[in-house]
């Protein structure tokens, strides 16, 4: 069941995901590899600074090789609560590795901001970010041990073994492990009358049970609990982030989101069970009743219930 959800909420940003054990290392950009080892190996001092030009952003080299080890140039701390390393980020970002003109990845290029756990990225982006608020700007110089290194570089993206890679990001929002909706939502539901038991108050991370006698769903349903008082989400291509926590009807196989795989982001449009989340308001409880795989004529299959706290939007 948990597949069924996540495989139509995940984000794979190939500049920050994990490679493939297999990954090649002997990759096209090999010869800049080389190049490199011929000069002084002796660590810079300097860090790129960034030309921000809209979707061709990129980052501009010193003379000089990458500093060592990883390295972090604030250009704007931001605001509000600090970033932890177990936190869902979203950002703009563009990777180059280090001396390249080029960038491998690029957020400023597709027009939209990325979703992501800190938790399953590269360790230069768990420890780079850390600490850091939402809002902030910075520059990372990631060496080859906390990149790409250990999985022999990045073949598809253009990364060898050894090199260090380097990005500027620009941190749009960041959603705690344990963040839940609204605690003042106001409440629109008996929760008396519902199919399942919370456990939980508003604000808090939660857990289900289905109500025993619950009849198995043969459609998708929604319907708010609690009402927050953020912004709609939008209709088809809006991105939504949320915590989770679900049952099937039979209460076999419970799960939750909140503190385990954290915050996820599904796109309204993309035909999850969360298309039906359009209109409603930032900081809301939602129920969402659906047959076993998401869609009407499953047959005697256990359906499932989830209770959605909507944490943001993008």
């Amino acid at each position: 069941m948990k597949r069924s959800i996540l495989a139509v909420c995940a984000v794979v940003a190939i500049g920050l995901a994990g490679c493939s054990a297999d990954a090649a290392s002997d990759t096209a950009h090999g010869s800049k590899s080389e190049t490199t080892s011929a000069k002084d190996s002796a660590p810079g001092t300097q860090m790129p600074t960034v030309k921000l030009d809209g979707v061709k952003t990129r980052l501009v080299f010193p003379d000089s090789n990458p500093p060592e080890g990883l390295q972090k140039d604030v250009i704007d701390g931001g605001e509000g609560r600090d970033i932890e390393e177990t936190d869902f980020v979203v950002a703009n970002y563009v990777g180059q590795v280090w001396g390249e003109e080029s960038a491998f990845d690029s957020s400023f290029a597709r027009g939209k901001a990325t979703g992501f756990s800190l938790q399953q990225v590269i360790p230069g982006w768990t420890k780079g970010l850390a600490g850091l608020k939402p809002g902030a700007k910075v520059i990372l110089s990631i060496p080859a041990d906390m990149g790409y290194g250990p999985s022999g570089g990045n073949a598809q993206a253009g990364i060898g073994a050894d090199d260090t890679i380097a990005f500027y990001v620009e941190i749009v929002d960041a959603y705690g492990a344990n963040q839940a909706g609204d605690p003042n939502a106001t409440l629109e539901a008996d929760l008396a009358s519902l199919p399942v038991e919370i456990t939980g108050n508003l604000g808090e991370p939660i857990s289900i049970a289905v109500k025993e006698g619950t009849p198995n769903p043969t459609e998708v349903t929604t319907t708010v609990i609690a009402r927050g008082a953020g912004p709609e989400i939008g209709g088809e291509g809006t991105g939504v982030y949320i915590q989770y926590a679900l049952s099937p009807i039979d209460n076999s196989k419970p799960e939750v989101s909140y503190g385990e795989a954290g915050p996820i982001r599904s796109t309204i449009g993309g035909g999850s069970i969360f298309d039906g989340l359009t209109g409603i308001p930032v900081g809301s409880r939602v129920l969402i009743m659906a047959p076993a795989s998401g869609q009407a004529g499953s047959g005697d299959q256990p359906g499932f219930a989830v209770v959605v706290d909507v944490l943001g939007i993008d």
